[in-house]
């Protein structure tokens, strides 16, 4: 009655891949980019978490398009209280993926939130970002900054 299934019985199904879930929201991405990071720095070898900061990377940098938006250097239209993390996930990203042009725009995008934009905001992640560029470059500017942001957060924080 039942037959042993073979191959010439058995119908060949193609294996589709799952469609890899995206981040709804460039801060979501960040998130997942950290914690990518933070692995990768115990254990380099794995290749899943250098995957999903080669494709944050991208995502991170198309967001940068200055034809997008020639006049707003950002990812998103405004500023959130986490927004240094954005940058400092793409410096984290071209370190470990030895990527200059990652570096560079977290680089950028660190400087352009300097150039006059309200930072109040962020003074908690400022000095992890800052740390970041730090680590990258070398340049005690960064270091200065981030030991800055930290003393205006207790310093927030105490009144």
């Amino acid at each position: 009655m039942f037959r042993e299934a073979t191959a010439e019985t058995t119908a060949f199904i193609p294996q589709q891949s799952a469609p890899r879930p995206r981040p709804a929201a460039p801060r979501d991405l960040v998130k997942v980019m950290i914690a990518a990071a933070e692995k990768l720095q115990v254990s380099p070898e794995l290749k899943s978490p250098r995957a999903l900061l080669e494709r944050g990377g991208e995502e991170l940098s198309q967001l940068l398009d200055p034809e997008r938006r020639p006049d707003w250097a950002w990812f998103e239209i405004m500023f959130e209280d986490d927004a240094c993390r954005l940058p400092e996930a793409l410096m984290r990203a071209g370190r470990i993926l030895h990527r200059d042009d990652l570096v560079q725009r977290g680089l950028d995008t660190l400087e352009w939130m300097f150039s006059g934009r309200v930072l109040h905001k962020c003074l908690d992640t400022m000095a992890k970002a800052c740390d970041a560029a730090f680590a990258t470059t070398g340049d005690l500017k960064w270091l200065t900054i981030s030991r800055t942001a930290t003393l205006s957060r207790r310093a927030s924080r105490a009144s």
